[in-house]
């Protein structure tokens, strides 16, 4: 008898999972699968990084003018490195949900990480704290995660996104 319940629940699951993904793209599926693994490894950094975790700073190679970075980071930048790394975690589930507010939260994550970064630049000096390969890379997330929100706020148009 209990077999046949979890038979039954797997069979409901994968039914309700093959709806929800029918009008999914390949391409917004791999889109969205890619902005999640970056946000996934932000969070992990944010971690480490604000626990002055050693092993980590000497793992990227990062000398004491980071370590000076993170130490008292302001608490506004942490609304806007919190709020981004949310935003872009958050944004991805809600495309996979078909939720139409998916491209409003990526376009929020955006804007949290456009205004960390010329803060960052501006009053902090970033640009000469971690060098050119990682502001780069933290314009790469920033133009990844815009390209995003426009790719959700086109699904959302046409009505791939509804709920």
């Amino acid at each position: 008898m209990n077999r046949y319940i979890v038979v039954v629940f797997i069979e409901k699951i994968t039914i309700y999972a093959g709806e929800i993904m029918k009008k999914l793209k390949w391409y917004g599926i791999l889109f969205a699968l890619f902005i999640l693994f970056l946000y996934i490894m932000g969070t992990y950094d944010i971690f480490m990084m604000l626990s002055h975790n050693e092993t980590y700073y000497a793992s990227k190679e990062y000398g004491e003018s980071v370590i000076n970075y993170f130490t008292n980071y302001l608490l506004y930048m942490m609304v806007f490195w919190i709020g981004n790394l949310i935003g872009g975690s958050i944004s991805p589930v809600l495309y996979f949900a078909k939720n139409k507010h998916a491209y409003k939260i990526a376009f929020i994550s955006a804007a949290s990480d456009f205004i960390l970064i010329v803060l960052g630049t501006a009053f902090r000096n970033r640009l000469n704290v971690f060098g050119i390969n990682i502001f780069c890379f933290d314009l790469f997330i920033l133009i990844a995660t815009f390209l995003f929100g426009i790719y959700l706020y086109q699904a959302n148009r046409s009505e791939i996104l509804y709920h």
